[in-house]
């Protein structure tokens, strides 16, 4: 063998070697799998109490007490600085919705989505992440 084919055939090796090397280096270290880890975030609640109002035109109330959750602990003394404010938003939407608004799973959807949305422009914050509603009734 000539030493021409020697030193090409060395060169070979090495480039095939690289690239073997460099694809289980790509597969192992670097290749993003696609999965994002899934990053848990601290939430707080803040409890507004309990909640008497009618409803509407009508002789029917709704009664319950209502949770907002925020992942902004510095939320909370201001929360309790304008609880008189937010309970009222808060019952200025109530009274506008009739039984059958809220009745639904869609209704009570719609109806925390237009209260965190009132509470957020209250505390000028998007840092409410969601509200509960407990132990709700409408008679």
């Amino acid at each position: 063998m000539s030493m021409k084919k020697i030193i090409l055939f060395g060169i070979i090796g090495l480039v095939v070697l690289g690239i073997i090397g460099g694809l289980i280096l790509y597969f192992t270290v670097f290749r993003d799998t696609g999965e994002e880890s899934i990053k848990e975030v601290e939430t707080f609640e803040f409890h507004l109490g309990k909640f008497t109002t009618n409803l509407s035109d009508s002789r029917d109330f709704f009664r319950g007490e209502i949770v907002i959750e925020t992942s902004d602990k510095d939320l909370i003394g201001e929360f309790e600085d304008k609880n008189a404010e937010i309970r009222d938003r808060i019952i200025k939407i109530i009274i506008t919705k009739s039984p059958n608004d809220i009745l639904s799973k869609e209704g009570l959807q719609k109806l925390r989505e237009e209260i965190i949305t009132a509470v957020s422009d209250v505390m000028d914050t998007d840092e409410i992440t969601n509200l509960f509603f407990i132990d709700y009734i409408i008679q």
